[in-house]
């Protein structure tokens, strides 16, 4: 609620660690040759107790799509122009007039002190503010009760939008299929910092939220594909959109592929070629090229080895538990089983023990201490039929896949032997214990039919 032009917004969790980011945010609106294409300024999330977190989305992603048609909405630390905001074009701004009252009450509700501000607005002339302090303040009473949108276009086509629980990132998706761009403010220092999600439960919930959200963005009436068909986005954007929208869709090969050596060891067979076999080369080149590339990203972005492989071991615990539960979320409010609900995430200062894994009863765990104990399960197979001289159908390739997915869910491992919050409880380990048995069943049928 403001009169002023642009408007900044911030999550309650943050705070301005660069007192000049508003010169230079105001800049790249009021200053660039291209001023009156930037619908918002975004200036990337940063954490101060975990720097890492984001650092290389950040750097390669957003600064990747700037030469597009900007980033991402993040929901935080955005300048934005408050014609935008209610709704305005970028092909409607050589055309801005006089606007029909009817319409406007329509579409910003029935406070004609508010209406005659957004007429202000979108038909970009300044000044005009009321004089009356006290009844301005009785308006704004009024349009912030919780009931004022309705009947309104509020939600739908002005403000934040709603329709997903990712709504900066519908928000932004709207804004850039009706031709607007976006810029990247990176300033140094950073321009905010705010307070990073634990990597336990809450972590975890907060992931479950973004893949539920993006999938419903995905789902919708308003998918990047139907903005490029229909709408101005560029189809670089579209496709840069749909990278971060299908993420929830990466659960299921990714726990396949995880699956995959252990279920070859059980069923003493080999999905990659002998070692001996020239082909071997192939797949442990693609391995190593990819790996050395991340790596290199880290190193170029100023971070360390283990910050690399933290985050690498965390990408696959994320994408096989919260997206994998945020996946089933969306699955369920499409088929109008459940409704979107907003989980608020519980943020934590911490002074220790940053990248520890802390365990609760919650579903979340339920898939990664399944994994260890399934391959867990292959290797005593393994190590039977090798002990029988039975082991001519997996090869090193299957054992060496295995061993790297146990090491990628090492806090797992290491939490079926420790106690307290590092420790995984005993329902959990008996929820997985009878989903490893069912898998190590279903494998032995599978090579018996064979």
């Amino acid at each position: 609620m403001t009169n002023a032009p642009f408007m900044l917004n911030v999550d309650c969790d943050m705070y301005a660690n660069n007192p000049e980011i508003v010169l230079q945010a105001m800049c790249l609106h009021l200053g660039s040759k291209n001023e009156n294409e930037f619908a918002f300024i975004q200036s990337p999330q940063y954490f101060y107790d975990r720097p890492e977190n984001l650092c290389i989305l950040n750097e390669y992603i957003g600064k990747g799509i700037v030469g597009i048609q900007g980033p991402f909405y993040q929901g935080t630390g955005t300048f934005h122009r408050r014609d935008v905001v209610y709704g305005l074009c970028l092909d409607q701004i050589e055309h801005q007039g006089n606007i029909v009252e009817d319409e406007l009450l329509k579409k910003f509700g029935n406070s004609k002190e508010f209406i005659k501000s957004a007429a202000q607005t979108l038909e970009g002339k300044t000044g005009g503010y009321s004089s009356n302090i006290s009844r301005s303040l009785d308006e704004a009473h009024r349009v912030a009760d919780c009931g004022y949108e309705y009947g309104s276009s509020w939600g739908d086509e002005v403000g934040c939008l709603y329709g997903a629980t990712a709504e900066d990132n519908l928000t932004g998706l709207v804004i850039h299929s009706k031709g607007w761009r976006s810029g990247y403010c990176l300033p140094i220092p950073h321009a905010f910092l705010g307070c990073a999600s634990p990597s336990g439960p809450a972590g975890m919930r907060q992931q479950k939220r973004w893949a539920t959200g993006l999938l419903e963005i995905l789902f919708s009436k308003r998918n990047p594909i139907l903005a490029t068909l229909i709408g101005k986005l560029q189809f670089r954007q579209c496709l840069a959109y749909l990278w971060i929208l299908t993420w929830g869709l990466r659960s299921i090969p990714e726990l396949c592929y995880i699956a995959l050596p252990a279920y070859c060891i059980i069923t003493n067979s080999t999905f990659l070629p002998k070692v001996q076999e020239p082909t071997v080369l192939i797949p442990l080149a693609l391995f190593l090229i990819y790996k050395l590339y991340t790596l290199l990203e880290y190193i170029q972005a100023g971070l360390s080895i283990r910050s690399w492989w933290v985050n690498n071991c965390m990408a696959r615990i994320v994408t096989t538990s919260a997206w994998l539960f945020g996946l089933v979320n969306a699955a369920l409010e499409q088929f109008g089983f459940s409704e979107a609900v907003f989980e608020i995430t519980q943020k934590i200062h911490r002074s220790s023990d940053v990248d520890e894994v802390m365990f609760d009863d919650s579903p979340f765990f339920v898939p990664g201490t399944t994994i260890i104990l399934v391959h867990l399960a292959a290797w005593a197979t393994g190590l039977l039929r090798l002990q029988s001289q039975c082991a001519h159908g997996s090869g090193l390739g299957d054992y060496f896949c295995s061993v790297y997915v146990v090491l990628c869910f090492f806090p797992f491992l290491r939490g079926l032997f420790m106690t307290g919050k590092k420790g995984i409880p005993w329902s959990t380990i008996g929820k997985s214990t009878a989903l490893a048995l069912l898998f190590v069943q279903w494998c032995k049928m599978m090579s018996s039919m064979n």
